[in-house]
């Protein structure tokens, strides 16, 4: 089993000892669950109460994550070295570029200093790791069926970056992160799709990562209405793309519901998240979508989250993540 092969070894006591790097997607999720009321508040008029509170809580949970696991490097240097080698985890380390790219984006409405240096910091970090990571990809043979959707993280999380760089004003950088991100969802999602059909089917603890799918496609639908000034044009593609996507997910739900629980879990969230914030931006472009949906994705994206979140207290607290 590729998820679990190299991670067995002697147990520790601590969180920070048991932490996982997919756990750094839950931050991911939070913020999507932030924008996601964020589209909410500004198309229906209410004040931006939940997802200023979702920002801050999304900021306190990155620093916890972020101070346990520096402390993990520290003092569990052997386990941090087997996850950074691993041919799955790995891909799951650029979740905390990404954080800090999504807590600019949040952090805009209220504190552009900040919101700029987080972002900035954030794509500095995602470029670097894009970098890192390709290249191992490039020196190190990958079994086949190491290949999964967790690999779009590394190279696709660039696409975030216009979101935060367009309204600071930073619209080459915003145009290079965008290219970059979707020459590699081109390459990956090929790939990818190759391995789902023709392979054999992901282990349970990867299974979750289907979802990931979702997000390149809807996330690149908000980037370019950043990059086009609000204008549809292409970028319809790429929203249409990510409609397929959930619509061939929903299939896959039944049994989504059956798997035990795994930090991957996580992986349903931010793509999620980032499918209901495109059809806010489609139906405030279109006017094609009424109220209706919009509130059933809103809700569905809350229970989820919470859902999630609550299974993973669930499991620090019995001390659950020292077997994943």
């Amino acid at each position: 089993m590729w998820y679990f092969r190299g991670m067995k070894e002697k147990p520790a006591i601590g969180f920070a000892a048991t932490l996982p790097l997919p756990l750094f997607a839950s931050v991911m999720g939070t913020c999507g669950l932030g924008l996601v009321w964020h589209a909410a508040e500004s198309r229906w008029g209410f004040e931006p109460l939940i997802s200023g509170s979702l920002t801050v809580l999304a900021g306190l949970i990155f620093a916890v994550l972020l101070l346990a696991y520096g402390w993990k490097v520290l003092h569990y240097r052997d386990r941090v070295l087997t996850e950074i080698h691993h041919p799955v985890r790995i891909n799951f380390l650029p979740a905390i570029a990404i954080n800090l790219i999504l807590l600019g984006i949040l952090a805009r409405p209220w504190l552009e200093p900040l919101s700029d240096s987080l972002w900035m910091l954030g794509a500095a970090l995602q470029l670097v790791l894009t970098v890192a990571i390709v290249t191992v990809w490039f020196n190190k043979e990958r079994p086949p069926n190491s290949l999964n959707p967790a690999w779009f993280i590394p190279a696709v999380g660039n696409v975030l970056v216009p979101l935060a760089a367009v309204p600071a004003g930073w619209e080459l950088t915003a145009w290079f992160f965008f290219s970059v991100g979707m020459f590699f969802w081109a390459i990956l999602g090929t790939l990818v799709f190759y391995r789902l059909v023709t392979g054999d089917a992901l282990e349970p603890p990867m299974r979750p990562t289907l979802a990931i799918l979702m997000a390149p496609p809807a996330v690149a639908f908000l980037a370019w209405l950043q990059l086009s000034g609000g204008e549809t044009g292409a970028g319809l593609m790429l929203y249409f793309v990510a409609l397929l996507t959930f619509l061939l997910l929903l299939p896959q739900v039944p049994g989504f519901l059956k798997l035990p629980f795994f930090p991957s879990w996580w992986a349903y969230t931010f793509p999620l998240a980032a499918f209901t914030v495109a059809c806010f931006r489609f139906a405030e472009t279109t006017g094609a979508i009424g109220n209706g949906p919009l509130v059933l994705l809103t809700g569905l994206v809350t229970v989820v989250i919470v859902s999630v979140a609550a299974r993973t207290l669930v499991a620090v607290a019995r001390g659950e993540l020292a077997a994943h």
